[in-house]
């Protein structure tokens, strides 16, 4: 009789913790990437960027996406952290982030290549993050 593991697809259906339930309720807010491109508050590469990377589903998209504009990911992503103060907006960046490397721990290898080739580390980025007075920013 074989043992049968559900507990990946409860997971995935619903969300076990205040964080992951937070994060599905930021996933379901996108982000008017066009309002923030008119209000020069983010590049016409960035929100460029950002769109298509939205329009990818599957890991597999995400991932050649990835190994052909790692670079320009990176630097979008902190782009973005580093230019939008809106807690909304940062909250849906960050979950981003981090969908992105829950599917595939290994990128974490883009954002400090992006760094090392900015003579840089990722951590000032990040770190940031840490002072945020939004519970959910922080613990993300």
């Amino acid at each position: 009789m074989t043992k049968m593991d559900i507990r990946g697809a409860v997971d995935a259906a619903v969300p076990t913790n205040i964080i992951a339930a937070k994060a599905a309720e930021v996933r379901a807010n996108k982000v008017n990437w066009q309002s923030y491109l008119q209000g020069q508050m983010i590049s016409a590469e960035d929100c460029e960027f950002i769109q298509r990377f939205e329009m990818k589903r599957s890991s597999e998209d995400k991932q050649e996406m990835l190994q052909t504009e790692g670079s320009q990911c990176a630097k979008t992503f902190i782009n973005l952290m580093t230019h939008i103060s809106k807690e909304q907006t940062v909250q849906y960046i960050l979950t981003m982030v981090d969908d992105m490397l829950q599917e595939n721990h290994q990128r974490v290898s883009i954002f400090f290549d992006y760094a090392k080739r900015s003579k840089s580390t990722a951590w000032p980025y990040f770190l940031p993050m840490l002072n945020r007075q939004d519970p959910f920013t922080v613990h993300m």
